[in-house]
């Protein structure tokens, strides 16, 4: 497996619609063990193939154990049903650094092929259905961005989301997420 790098606001396969998956082939399984892999080590819970400038209709989602028993690799993935609405603040692995609030429906019912190549019907409240609409909007070459209701707050916040991207494509920062400092304990004494 690798860790593939991440595209950010204003790469161009993040505004295009993405091609849907005909056939599973070893490319496609290899592209989604390489997205998994990617996710987690960028701490994210979800990501599509558009982040990382593969222009096919594939996401990954694990938001854990209290939504799911294990991650989803899903593939063509439509939202068939939706309730209610929640709101709260978002981010983006593409979008480095940005959370701002969010209006999402509150359940999703997405169908889609799996990694097996059957299809799947997947149910999601809170977390999870707020993750499965991202990352479908990320198929179809949308941005959470453009979902803020607060644009003088967005406006406020673009300019430093465009330099924290500049500083990541220099190498002045890293492109993964601070590990805050108990977690980085963590690690030090577990590895003792």
């Amino acid at each position: 497996m690798s860790i593939l790098t991440v595209k950010y606001k204003g790469s161009s396969v993040l505004n295009r619609e993405a091609k849907k998956i005909n056939a599973i082939t070893k490319d496609i399984v290899k592209l989604a063990e390489d997205m998994l892999e990617t996710m987690y080590t960028y701490h994210g819970v979800g990501l599509a193939a558009p982040q990382v400038g593969v222009s096919k209709q594939m996401i990954v989602v694990d938001c854990g154990d209290e939504y799911q028993k294990e991650p989803y690799v899903l593939m063509n993935p439509i939202i068939i049903d939706s309730k209610g609405y929640q709101e709260g603040d978002e981010g983006c692995l593409s979008l480095p650094g940005l959370y701002l609030p969010v209006k999402r429906f509150d359940y999703v019912a997405v169908e889609a092929v799996d990694i097996y190549g059957k299809k799947v019907v997947i149910e999601g409240r809170k977390l999870l259905s707020r993750c499965l609409q991202h990352e479908i909007d990320h198929l179809h070459g949308r941005l959470f961005d453009e979902l803020v209701e607060d644009k003088e707050k967005l406006q406020e916040e673009l300019p430093k989301l465009k330099q924290r991207i500049e500083a990541i494509l220099r190498g002045e920062i890293s492109p993964y997420p601070v590990i805050e400092k108990e977690e980085k304990e963590e690690l030090v004494n577990s590895s003792k």
